[in-house]
């Protein structure tokens, strides 16, 4: 048995207002790339994980832009 994670970061906000166009600025302001992703970054992992790591269990693939490296 396999158990992996996909750990989103800045990708589609939430529709509650909760994050303002500064709030929002300020978070991809601090990942590495300096932008958001998107739904199909997400899905190119998932695939990944589906189709290509047969031999890869245990682990949490953080698609977030750089924003959880530990530079």
């Amino acid at each position: 048995m396999r158990v992996n994670a996909v750990a989103p970061g800045p990708i589609l906000w939430p529709d509650s207002g909760v994050f303002d166009n500064a709030a929002r600025q300020d978070i991809v302001a601090h990942t590495l790339l300096q932008r958001a992703g998107c739904p199909q970054d997400i899905a190119r992992a998932v695939r990944y994980l589906l189709n290509d790591a047969d031999y890869i269990t245990g682990q949490v693939i953080n698609v977030d832009g750089g924003r959880t490296a530990h530079l």
